[in-house]
């Protein structure tokens, strides 16, 4: 009977700190960005194991659906902070110590400051490998190589730069910045003062972004900071299905490994098919 009720807490726990109750959502924005940083790692739109901002403001678990922008209709005109639900995310997104990126299943995902130097290892990491190794595509390394040149730079001129204007090169040319953005190799936010209503990204590399917030060599090798972004991510999500983590980040094989020592050192327990931190447990 302990591990039911174990899971009955721990659920409790998790209800709580994803702000799933009308009486815990958050109002503000800066509710959310304060949401963000006690979590460290945060879902835009939620539908996955992580705390999401978009249940946080609705009081209630929130999950992207097949209507799409139709389903954002729940929430897009709730007010935060005298703005849109929808303007208040590009708020978030340029935030100073917020970063946007799709580390977490290639979906939208918040990365507060306390999480940064756990992070840098392993984006040092992928981008030594983009530069010796061909497991990017020339498209991406391009991207990379312009970024660095360039610094910060709109969407549209990246594509005139790149000479992928027009339809044709629409799909590949987003799916390259997707995939950067998954190894959080380029962050990006939307350009406050658009032209000609024009909604675009401005995008920058990872170490463009954080060079005046981490200096110096990584306290944490690559394999540790594997690690310790797991255990971070477990407790993010209080409760976290242990078959999925293997879905979690672009980095399979080595999560995996770190799972295996997290629960080997007791840094994190399994419950039935669920995994939490000793926080938890």
């Amino acid at each position: 009977m302990v591990e039911p009720e174990l899971l009955r807490k721990t659920r409790q726990l998790r209800e709580k700190e994803h702000r799933l109750q009308p009486s815990l959502k958050r109002r503000t924005l800066d509710e959310i960005q304060q949401f963000v940083h006690a979590r460290g790692i945060v879902s835009v739109f939620g539908g996955n194991e992580l705390p999401s901002v978009i249940s946080a403001i609705m009081g209630r678990e929130w999950k992207p659906s097949k209507k799409g922008f139709t389903g954002w209709g729940d929430w897009w005109s709730i007010k935060i902070s005298g703005k849109s639900a929808g303007q208040a995310l590009g708020e978030l997104d340029r935030a100073k110590d917020i970063l946007s990126t799709r580390i977490f299943r290639r979906s939208k995902t918040l990365i507060s400051n306390n999480l940064w130097t756990v992070l840098d290892p392993i984006v040092k990491h992928h981008h030594e490998r983009l530069i010796k190794e061909k497991i990017f595509s020339d498209l991406e390394r391009k991207i990379v190589e312009l970024l660095q040149a360039e610094g910060p730079t709109r969407t549209d001129h990246l594509r005139t730069q790149l000479k992928l204007e027009g339809k044709t090169f629409t799909s590949r040319f987003h799916r390259a910045l997707s995939h950067l953005e998954s190894y959080a190799l380029i962050v990006g936010y939307e350009d406050p003062k658009p032209e000609r209503h024009l909604h675009a990204n401005i995008w920058q590399l990872w170490s463009t972004r954080v060079a005046h917030e981490i200096k110096g060599e990584p306290d944490l090798t690559y394999a540790k900071a594997v690690k310790e972004l797991v255990v971070r991510t477990v407790d993010a999500a209080v409760l976290a299905p242990e078959g999925q983590v293997e879905e979690w980040f672009e980095w399979r094989k080595e999560a995996m490994a770190a799972r295996d020592e997290l629960l080997a050192s007791g840094r994190i327990v399994r419950v039935g098919s669920f995994l939490v931190t000793t926080r938890g447990g």
